[in-house]
C-alpha cells in the first residue's frame, strides 16, 4: 500500500522540532497508550507527512502496521530513491498526522529498508514517546512561497528601514520566519510591535515575543536563523482573519489532493 492512498496529509498541523519546550505538557509516554495512537494511525488509514531530521523536506507516508512484541513499527517509503537514502542518512525522521483533526507528532529513529509488495518501507523501532496536541489553535499551516503573509518590522536598533519576512508558518498562537543566518534580527524573549500583511487581507498590527531560534540549512545548503515568535496581543479580529487564511490554504491543497484544482 502506498502513502498515495491514504487520507488527506496535515498539511495545517505543521509543527517543527523548535516547538518541543511549549508542548511537553500534551507527551505521552505511557507504552500502552503510545502503542495505542500508533494503532489507531494504521486503521484510520492515516496519511503523515515524514520530515527528513526535522527539517522542511519530507514525503508523505503512513504507519502501514505495528509489531508490538518485537517493538517496531512498518513505514511506508517515498517513491523517490533519493529521498528514501536522504531519510537513511538523516538519523531520524519527525512524523506528524492527524487523528480525529488532533495532531500527533512523533521520532523515527534508526530506519531500515525493506519491501512491502511493490513498495519500499522502512521498519524501525517504536518511537518511546508522541506528542499529541490537545488545541486546536496549536495547529501550524506551512505556508506556501507563492500566498505567504509577511511581516514587516519597523525601522529600529540601526535599521533605516522596514524589514519585510515571509512567515513560513502561522497559527492562532504565533509564527514563525527565516532570516539570513549572518544577520540576526531578533533577541530572545524580547518584545516587537510590527505589521502582519495576510494575502488576502487585512493587514494587522501585531504585539509579538521572540521564543526562540536555531540555525536551519535549506536543501540547496544555505542556512538561514529559523525565529519562532508567539502573539502577545491581536488586534480585534485578527485571530479570525489568521484562521481564515489557514482554512483556505488547507482547502486549496486538499483540492489539488483531490484533483479540483
Amino acid at each position: 500500500m502506498s502513502a498515495g492512498s491514504h487520507d488527506a496529509a496535515p498539511h495545517a498541523a505543521i509543527v517543527r522540532d523548535d516547538d518541543e519546550d511549549d508542548h511537553a505538557r500534551y507527551l505521552v509516554r505511557n507504552p500502552l497508550r503510545v502503542h495505542q495512537l500508533l494503532r489507531q494511525l494504521v486503521e484510520q488509514r492515516a496519511l503523515l507527512n515524514a520530515h527528513i531530521g526535522g527539517r522542511d523536506q519530507g514525503f508523505p507516508s503512513a504507519v502501514l502496521e505495528i509489531d508490538e512484541a518485537q517493538g517496531q513499527l512498518l513505514l511506508d517509503g517515498s517513491p523517490h530513491e533519493a529521498t528514501n537514502r536522504a531519510a537513511e542518512q538523516a538519523g531520524y525522521l519527525l512524523c506528524l498526522a492527524r487523528l480525529d483533526r488532533v495532531l500527533v507528532r512523533f521520532h523515527v529513529h534508526h530506519l531500515r529498508r525493506e519491501r512491502n509488495g511493490r513498495h519500499l518501507a522502512f521498519r524501525a523501532p517504536l518511537p518511546d514517546s508522541i506528542v499529541h496536541l490537545q488545541r486546536r489553535e496549536l495547529y501550524r499551516l506551512e505556508t506556501p512561497v507563492t500566498a505567504s503573509p509577511l511581516l514587516l518590522l519597523p525601522a529600529a536598533d540601526g535599521r533605516v528601514a522596514t524589514l519585510a519576512m515571509r512567515v513560513v508558518d502561522i497559527s492562532g498562537g504565533g509564527l514563525a520566519i527565516t532570516t539570513p543566518a549572518a544577520c540576526p534580527v531578533f533577541g530572545m524573549q524580547k518584545h516587537y510591535e510590527a505589521e502582519l500583511s495576510l494575502p488576502d487581507g487585512p493587514d494587522l498590527r501585531v504585539g509579538l515575543v521572540a521564543c526562540n531560534q536555531h540555525i536551519q540549512t535549506l536543501p540547496n545548503g544555505t542556512q538561514v536563523n529559523r525565529v519562532g515568535l508567539r502573539f502577545e496581543h491581536l488586534p480585534r479580529g485578527g485571530d479570525r482573519a489568521i484562521q481564515r487564511y489557514i482554512l483556505r490554504i488547507d482547502r486549496q491543497r486538499s483540492a489539488r489532493r483531490n484533483g479540483d484544482g
